[in-house]
């Protein structure tokens, strides 16, 4: 099964916990962290490759002390290297879910083993997964419920029996024990009642039939159970895309920009370093055992330096290598502290907004490019990310619902969700992939300007309910405070510019919208405002991609790219329905002058999931343009 999954997949979408459905349509739950880097040994038993976890160790420092964890590891890759053999051919491993199959010619439902590999041939028809499983919003997964919804009383359920009769509803799918004789349609299995304001579910069709949650998670195999979950438990199909939410999280690496040369020495040596060598210091750090962990660093230095650096050294280049330091005041400090996460960002900011040269960091280069005359009013940074590294981690999963907060309770509620028995030394999935990208930071001074000169209308369409439901979405990245129209209409026209020249460029350098991606950096702080944009590609190939993205960046190409990309925008073929304001838009009624149309792009580009969108922000309304942050670049234009 492993070789059908590529190994970004088994991050998001097919990480553990979810459902697979391999190419013979048998569906199969990704197992669990436990179950990773096993090869089969001489008696065809599956044993864990010490080996291979060794290779597979991934140091990021900023992305593990925000997850709580010590370290990653890249999932494991099942193709064979003659050259390589102890740490190839491993395998994910999977387990049979759901475990109910029906006969397609009788009806008859029977039970199989969840770690069963096959299952025999009835004696005629064949055996069919079921379409229905039970799952809550704790992330708890079973099958579903077929002896208790039909309302059996007898001992066994050898006797169940699913008829469908192809009917438009679920009334036409009907249950029953030849046995008892006792029976029921599947009508208002899947019916699930939400709070409208916390979407908390209250109810479903299972939970008023008095059917609990079992807190089962087959993913951990047989056994493995909560022993009491109060969450509703609620009917779904195995397909429905609300069963399964991954959460991730990626960062950039970020060097030290300080200006101490020795400094940067060491650090270009933990990155060409053995990386288990790296774990090992880190965990002991941790546990404050100082002798390992010079020792463990001074292994992957001594062969580059002739002299050994001092421990003082050696210990002040470890704590900042990955942080991103900078020289001087470059870096101005926020008024109001900024949430975790954005925080988290605001370091990516810091650097990303400065030059790294060629020489300074073998994982992040940046060149600035000069800016035309005629955008020098919209923009004060255009910077070319020749290379960056993106590191993208998985710390679990949630079921029905996202919640608010999803990195709450780490590492506590990823090592529960993931393990059956949390390891030692916390560890997490991620895999580490190169690339290049565009780096945009907007005026700050043309953003005042055009709040200023809108102040109605952008107080109007940014009113006090649209902009308390942003401040709720967590992946908007909201501030810790002063969250209010100024920084709804910023963080508005950002995210659309954003997309706005991701639908151009798409054209322009040959990549697939699917194949780029969007970072924000957005505050409204007074003292420390952010307005800038990272559009980037990256690849798993350590030689990162080819350079067609960071071309567009250049001056004589960005501006003719830019003035396509919002002249392009500024008519929609949903206009003018599209551009009206109804309050809200999206899946989450974030979105104004947003759709399929003009704006929305594939998830995977979006970081938002396409939330938080108003095309108006940046080109206007069709009976006035004006309005627009960049409505000046539509005149005297023609595509």
């Amino acid at each position: 099964m492993s070789s059908e999954i590529r190994l970004g997949q088994l991050i998001a979408p097919f990480g553990p916990g979810s459902i697979y459905t391999d190419k013979n349509g048998v569906p199969t739950v990704i197992c669990g962290l436990d179950y990773w880097y096993k090869k089969e040994d001489a008696e065809g038993l599956l044993t864990k490759s010490h080996l291979a976890i060794k290779n597979a160790i991934i140091v990021e420092p900023r992305l593990a002390d925000f997850l709580k964890i010590s370290y990653f590891l890249q999932p494991p890759v099942n193709f064979y290297d003659k050259n390589k053999p102890e740490i190839s051919g491993l395998k994910i491993q999977g387990h049979r879910f759901p475990c109910w199959y029906v006969n397609n010619a009788t009806g008859q439902l029977k039970r199989f083993n969840l770690e069963s590999s096959r299952i025999e041939k009835p004696d005629q028809g064949a055996w069919k997964p079921v379409r229905f499983i039970a799952v809550c919003q704790s992330g708890h997964m079973r099958d579903f419920p077929w002896k208790s919804w039909s309302g059996c009383t007898c001992n066994n359920d050898i006797g169940l029996i699913l008829n469908d009769s192809g009917g438009a509803d679920l009334s036409s799918i009907r249950v029953r024990c030849k046995n008892c004789n006792q029976g029921k349609s599947l009508s208002g299995a899947t019916n699930i009642n939400r709070n409208e304001q916390t979407s908390t579910i209250e109810g479903t069709g299972l939970s008023n039939m008095g059917i609990e949650c079992t807190g089962a998670r087959p993913w951990l195999g047989n056994g493995a159970t909560h022993s009491h979950c109060e969450s509703p438990l609620a009917a779904v199909l195995i397909n429905q895309s609300n069963i399964y939410f991954p959460k991730t999280i990626s960062s950039i690496f970020l060097p030290d920009l300080s200006g101490d040369a020795e400094v940067v020495r060491i650090h270009e040596a933990f990155n060409a370093g053995d990386n288990s060598n790296m774990a090992s210091a880190r965990l002991a750090f941790e546990l404050d055992n100082l002798d390992i962990f010079y020792a463990s660093l001074k292994l992957i230095l001594k062969d580059l330096f002739d002299k050994m650096p001092s421990d003082e050294k050696i210990k002040q280049a470890y704590e900042a290598y990955g942080q991103g330091r900078t020289s001087g005041s470059t870096s101005e400090k926020p008024e109001f502290p900024d949430s975790e996460l954005l925080a988290f960002r605001r370091e990516e900011f810091n650097i990303l907004r400065n030059e790294v040269s060629k020489g300074v960091s073998t994982e992040l280069r940046i060149i600035p490019a000069k800016i035309s005359n005629s955008l020098q009013t919209f923009f004060s940074k255009i910077n070319l990310v020749e290379r960056l590294r993106e590191t993208r981690g998985f710390y679990g999963f949630e079921r029905l619902e996202r919640s608010d907060n999803p990195i709450d309770g780490m590492p506590d509620t990823a090592m529960e969700q993931l393990f059956l028995e949390s390891p030692e030394s916390k560890w997490l999935p991620a895999v580490k992939n190169y690339g290049e990208g565009i780096f945009i930071e907007l005026s700050e001074n043309a953003i005042s300007k055009w709040i200023s000169t809108n102040r109605e209308w952008l107080c109007k369409r940014y009113d006090v309910t649209f902009t308390n439901r942003m401040s709720n979405e967590l992946l908007l990245l909201p501030p810790s405070a002063n969250i209010d129209w100024k920084w709804a209409a910023r963080y508005q026209m950002v995210h659309t510019l954003s997309h706005i020249l991701i639908n151009q460029l798409v054209f322009e350098c040959g990549y697939s919208s699917a194949a780029l991606k969007e970072r924000l950096f957005v505050s409204s702080d007074s003292q420390a405002p952010m307005a800038a944009i990272l559009i980037y590609t990256t690849s798993g190939d350590s030689e990162g991609s080819l350079g067609g993205l960071v071309r567009q960046g250049r001056t004589k190409l960005f501006e003719s790219m830019l003035r396509r990309a919002v002249s392009r925008a500024a008519w929609c073929s949903a206009d003018p329905v599209c551009s009206e304001n109804l309050g809200g838009g999206g899946a989450r009624l974030v979105n104004m002058a947003a759709c399929h149309a003009c704006t929305l792009l594939p998830e995977t580009a979006c970081e938002t999931i396409n939330n938080g969108l108003d095309r108006a922000a940046v080109v206007g309304i069709p009976n006035n343009n004006e309005v627009g942050f960049l409505s000046a670049l539509l005149s005297n234009y023609l595509v």
